[in-house]
């Protein structure tokens, strides 16, 4: 990744007064957490050389007055007045301060239940939930971190219909991820097959609810836009560290660390890309730099500044810490490893095996150089003394990853080949190190000259960028694209078992996407939670490519945004309204075959941008005025700016009989025929025969919009949990 880019994402999110650098960072965090100069330039080493990176608010507020170091809270909901809107300023006061927030609704009565206080009837938990949303949509995290919260409802809640539908229209309580919090009873119903059994009976009206209405609403809203995430209660509880202090139903916003209420906890990352020699883990290096990590995480519970009393105290009782990876994909590649392999997965468990292995025994060295945590009695450690009751997770490294030019977490890379804007908007090309440096020496094997090299190089490269994979290239060896594979291009079976072999050797959870294709059934998405409950995991997120199609949005109050994207009283982009159309433009006409009829679609560009459609019926069939009809209200919205791929994407929902039963028939309606043509004209394809069109069609046009960042416009990726998308050009974040 060009300096440039990491240069803005230090200015913007990390440097204090007089800091230049991200050297000048690393000093800063190092004294503040540094017993003495040897501790303080080993903590610098780690950070500086990128083979460890704490979460960002450490980052950020190290040193500083501020003070505050944790990612991720969680906090109580009660069911009265008081309590919700105490839980309302409790988290106003953490996203100020830079962390994220989780909350269980479930102790909030259900919407029509009798309030006999006030002699009326409750609201329900979404109805508050609304409330939350809107304190987090004014409160921005210290100027450098947007507000995230994970909205949890336990399965059993009598409005867990509601809830689950609770983000149905996109832009709706748009600053919450939402899980709904299941357990083994309920599963086992839905592996049995007992969709018909009643699961909720609802005390005052009487509605029975179902299991298969719960189960159908799930994957639904899976579906549909990727939430809710699901989360396994009983799973959380049977690797609970602390039983004594009670059960957990709660976590933090990308879900990887389960804890009690009013417990926060400082995540660090180790990057394991920087641990290899001669293509073999070295662990003598990754040992020293867990045992430092371990030092470093433990030490900022005591140096924290914490937003208010209740989680100082719960934090200080189990003082946990999350330590985990990222440069995970990255290692694989340097050793030759495909990611969604067998040997992967093994490498990935035994590694992860060691690190938590090696953080166990830090944290028992420390317990007998300071103490042990105070809530040892009755916990897990009660024979084996430790300092912090949980080590271990895999969270979210979304910015520290890009800073430190690696994969992110435990993802797979989403995409070999960017093309990225800097501060200035300048466009330039980004390809991954090892992609291309793997690259190079195959395009040599093969080509017979330098051109045919270069042109070889390139038709990989604009590959890539357009259809985000490597596997439909003819002349690139098998063993290549084995290795080189991108999150699309790995099958959910193997997302959930790599999320597998790493749960096995970690304390809390882990913040990863199960990545599906735009084409993955609902069916395909019932068998991905039933594996991941069989293979134990404590929760997941799913995203079907191209499901989500808009993102939460940021508007900065700087002056150059003024020229930025708008935002629409749906919460979705809307582009400025273009310029008057020139005396001459140019385009492309297309001759389709619909349902009923032939159409004559010609599609005009304006900066290669589509700007006008006619539409015209040939021969028998169809009907000329609609088609008149369709063509101007299309052109009506390109010309004030809504964005041409909407067209596409509702167009393609649009199905018609007659073009369901014609073979022939190019699109499932005539609108969805027009749609494809409209994309075809945009991406300049060149379309000589109809195999060239389902060839279009496949390789994505036509059915989806790719969700860009508020910020800078860059096309946002979907993981580590994170539903709302991940910038990798400026590092913004819907959830982080």
């Amino acid at each position: 990744m060009t300096s440039s880019i990491i240069d803005s994402i230090i200015k913007a999110r990390y440097l204090r007064e007089g800091e230049s650098s991200f050297e000048d960072i690393c000093r800063r965090v190092a004294k503040a957490m540094g017993k003495d100069e040897k501790e303080i330039s080993d903590f610098y080493e780690e950070m500086a050389s990128f083979r460890f990176l704490p979460n960002s608010p450490t980052l950020m507020n190290a040193g500083t007055k501020l003070g505050q170091l944790s990612a991720c809270f969680t906090l109580y909901v009660g069911d009265s007045i008081e309590e919700i809107f105490d839980a309302v300023k409790w988290g106003a006061l953490i996203h100020k301060t830079g962390g994220g927030t989780g909350y269980n609704f479930s102790n909030i009565r259900p919407e029509g239940e009798s309030v006999c206080s006030t002699e009326g009837v409750a609201s329900g938990p979404i109805s508050f939930m609304k409330v939350f949303n809107a304190a987090t949509d004014v409160i921005k995290q210290g100027g450098r971190r947007r507000g995230a919260n994970m909205g949890i409802l336990n399965v059993w809640h009598p409005d867990i219909l509601k809830f689950i539908e609770s983000k149905k229209n996109e832009g709706d309580i748009s600053n919450f991820n939402i899980s709904v919090m299941v357990n083994d009873e309920f599963m086992r119903l839905v592996e049995a097959g007992e969709f018909d059994r009643t699961w909720i009976k609802h005390s005052d009206t009487g509605e029975e609810i179902t299991v298969g209405s719960v189960w159908n609403g799930i994957i639904d809203g899976i579906w549909a836009n990727g939430e809710p995430g699901v989360l396994f209660y009983d799973e959380i509880n049977r690797k609970n560290m602390t039983p004594n202090l009670g059960l957990i139903d709660t976590t933090n916003p990308c879900g990887e660390q389960p804890l009690f209420h009013f417990e926060s906890c400082v995540l660090g990352s180790l990057n394991l890309s920087k641990f290899l020699i001669e293509g073999k883990l070295d662990k003598t290096a990754l040992e020293r730099s867990t045992r430092l990590a371990v030092r470093f995480l433990d030490e900022i519970i005591d140096k924290n500044v914490y937003p208010i009393p209740q989680i100082e105290e719960a934090t200080k009782k189990t003082r946990k810490i999350g330590l985990g990876l990222m440069g995970v994909h990255d290692a694989l590649l340097i050793l030759g490893i495909p990611y969604d392999s067998l040997e992967g997965r093994k490498f990935c468990e035994d590694t992860m095996e060691f690190v938590n292995k090696i953080g166990i025994d830090e944290s028992h060295r420390l317990s007998e150089e300071k103490s042990e945590f105070p809530a040892l009695k009755g916990s897990a450690w009660e024979d084996y003394a430790v300092r912090n009751a949980a080590v271990t997770t895999i969270a979210p490294t979304g910015t520290i990853s890009i800073l430190a030019d690696c994969s992110s977490g435990i993802e797979p890379v989403f995409s070999y080949a960017y093309t990225r804007k800097d501060t200035v908007q300048k466009t330039f090309e980004i390809l991954h190190p090892i992609f291309e440096r793997e690259l190079d020496k195959v395009v040599k094997s093969v080509a017979k000259n330098a051109s045919e090299s270069e042109e070889l190089k390139r038709e990989a490269i604009d590959t890539v960028h357009k259809t985000g994979s490597v596997q439909g290239i003819k002349w690139l060896p098998d063993d290549f694209k084995r290795i080189f594979k991108t999150a699309l291009d790995i099958d959910w079976r193997s997302h959930v078992l790599m999320q597998a072999a790493f749960q096995k050797h970690v304390h809390a959870s882990i913040s990863k996407t199960i990545n599906m294709p735009n084409s993955a059934t609902k069916k395909d998405i019932e068998s991905v939670l039933l594996l991941a409950w069989h293979e134990k995991l404590k929760g997941l997120t799913i995203y079907r490519t191209g499901s989500r199609q808009s993102v939460v949005l940021e508007l900065s109050s700087d002056s150059d945004n003024e020229n930025k994207a708008d935002v629409n009283a749906q919460g979705l982009i809307q582009s400025e309204k273009r310029s008057e159309r020139p005396k001459e433009l140019c385009g492309k006409t297309y001759l389709c075959q619909s349902g009923c009829c032939r159409l004559y679609v010609t599609v005009n560009l304006l900066d290669d941008v589509p700007w006008e459609v006619f539409i015209r019926t040939v021969g028998i069939g169809g009907c000329e005025a609609n088609s008149n009809a369709l063509g101007r209200s299309i052109s009506t919205g390109l010309q004030n700016g809504v964005p041409y791929q909407k067209f596409i994407r509702q167009f393609a929902k649009v199905n018609c009989v007659s073009a369901i039963r014609n073979k022939k028939s190019e699109g499932l309606s005539c609108a969805d025929v027009v749609g494809k043509c409209i994309d075809l004209a945009a991406s300049k394809k060149q379309i000589t025969t109809l195999e060239d069109w389902e060839v279009s069609e496949v390789s994505g046009f036509g059915g989806f919009e790719k969700s860009k960042c508020p910020e800078c416009g860059s096309t946002l990726d979907f993981g580590e949990g994170c539903n709302n998308g991940i910038c990798k050009n400026c590092g913004w974040s819907g959830c982080l």
